[in-house]
């Protein structure tokens, strides 16, 4: 791999990067389906922030602004709303492009919805058990499954860093090591995929995670990092969390 150290190599590489990036954004839409899963759902959201960012590099590199141009469209259409369930951690998801839209446009449209929300959950604070039942609602209230990691914490995040209303950052810091106390396995560092988990063992003996959920963790807590002021005094709990399971993840993975 020590071709990888030119600059002519390292920007060939950067190149191929962005070709791939755009023909996966373009596939993506061109296949896009909202009514399989509806606009507002995680799966589809997760998209859109992927895209949300892309759009930023294809704007800033090639003055493309067809991107954010489908995503003014898609959010538009939808008035900017957040889906339906008001603690469920996937329902929220959407925000995160949302915010990043808000961030660049300005307009309290794609503001408003997102905020109202976040702060009613944040003054009818989630009280179910941690204890997951998918026949129990209440169960779902609180982040209690490791992906939820994902879905919700970078929202509260980002709009502290938007609106420096620490009411946000409270909840944030709040259910976040909550949902750590419970999940995380401190000698295996890495998180259960909820509580289901706990007791199962491999054929070998060895604890049950899943890979893809800590996956999710740290593709969440990147994002909680890019929002936090670098001299927030809690970024160290998410920054210290991130390279630890980043580490554990990185000496898991076959060749």
């Amino acid at each position: 791999m020590g071709y990888l150290c030119t600059t002519v190599a390292q920007t060939f590489v950067k190149t191929e990067v962005k070709q791939s990036m755009r023909r996966v954004a373009d596939w993506q839409i061109a296949h896009y389906n909202k009514a399989i899963y509806g606009d507002l759902n995680w799966v589809n959201a997760t998209f859109y922030l992927g895209l949300v960012h892309w759009a930023a590099i294809a704007e800033q590199a090639d003055k493309d602004d067809s991107y954010y141009k489908w995503l003014l469209r898609l959010g538009n259409r939808n008035y900017w709303q957040v889906n339906q369930r008001m603690y469920h951690a996937d329902d929220i998801c959407v925000s995160q492009m949302y915010l990043y839209m808000y961030e660049k446009y300005k307009r309290k449209s794609m503001l408003v919805p997102t905020q109202a929300r976040a702060e009613w959950v944040i003054a009818n604070p989630p009280s179910g058990s941690f204890e997951l039942d998918y026949g129990d609602a209440t169960t779902l209230e609180h982040w209690t499954w490791c992906d939820a990691l994902f879905m919700a914490p970078p929202v509260y995040a980002k709009l502290y860093a938007q609106t420096l209303d620490k009411k946000y950052l409270n909840f944030l810091n709040r259910e976040y090591k909550a949902t750590y106390d419970y999940l995380y396995d401190k000698e295996e560092q890495m998180f259960y995929r909820d509580r289901r988990y706990f007791d199962k063992r491999e054929a070998n003996g060895k604890k049950v995670f899943w890979g893809r959920g800590n996956g999710w963790v740290l593709g969440g807590l990147a994002e909680i990092l890019q929002a936090l002021p670098g001299d927030e005094p809690s970024r160290k709990f998410y920054q210290d969390l991130f390279v630890t399971l980043a580490t554990r993840v990185v000496g898991l993975q076959s060749p």
